[in-house]
């Protein structure tokens, strides 16, 4: 009998969500944007804490000398998003940003799953089941269920986006912002979570 996929450590979800890495990714953003916006304009508060955002990726990078993929892929368009915004000198430009991400993101996952190792499976095998013996990996059931997860990130992708172009064409800037990266705080390690969760119960029936 195979032994059962297990994490490195102890998994707990609610831990994983509301750590240090939330605060930091998250809710500092957020503070740096509310008392920027107070003291001078939305469009200031906006690009400080993109800055903030893409330093604390880099940080994490020398820390750990580990290349985080969903981080990297968030820092590039965050970068993207605050030139855009600089030279275009207008907020809706990186708001816009995280919505064509997600699109994008979409588009890539699927691709991926034509892939030996689709990218989610990449990045829970990163993370968190670095202990995976050779003979579940060879399981041609275990292949599948990272293809199936995979899909599935893909469709909350398209349907965040979805959600993200209602809110922001609906309700004010601030609402916006802070809905955005409170989610995408939140949303990645819950879903990865779920990840985890979904592939060993599908090896077993």
């Amino acid at each position: 009998m195979e032994k059962p996929i297990k994490p490195d450590k102890k998994y707990s979800i609610v831990k994983n969500i509301f750590n240090k890495d939330f605060i930091i990714s998250a809710i500092i953003p957020l503070l740096i944007y509310g008392v920027a916006t107070k003291c001078s304009t939305e469009l200031i508060g906006l690009i400080l804490s993109g800055i903030w955002c893409i330093a604390v990726v880099i940080v994490n990078y020398f820390m750990s000398k580990t290349i985080n993929f969903l981080a990297t892929i968030g820092a590039v368009f965050n970068g993207i998003g605050l030139i855009g915004t600089i030279i275009s000198k207008s907020p809706t430009f990186y708001l816009a940003t995280p919505i064509v991400e997600d699109f994008l993101f979409a588009f890539i996952l699927i691709m991926s799953i034509f892939l030996s190792h689709p990218i989610i499976q990449v990045v829970a095998e990163q993370s968190f089941l670095n202990n995976v013996p050779k003979s579940i990996k060879d399981n041609p059931k275990y292949k599948s269920s990272w293809n199936i997860i995979t899909a599935a990130w893909a469709a909350i992708n398209i349907l965040q986006a979805t959600v993200r172009i209602i809110i922001l064409n609906y309700f004010s800037i601030k609402v916006y912002y802070t809905i955005s990266n409170i989610y995408s705080g939140i949303s990645i390690p819950l879903f990865i979570a779920a990840s985890i969760i979904f592939s060993k119960w599908y090896l077993t029936h």
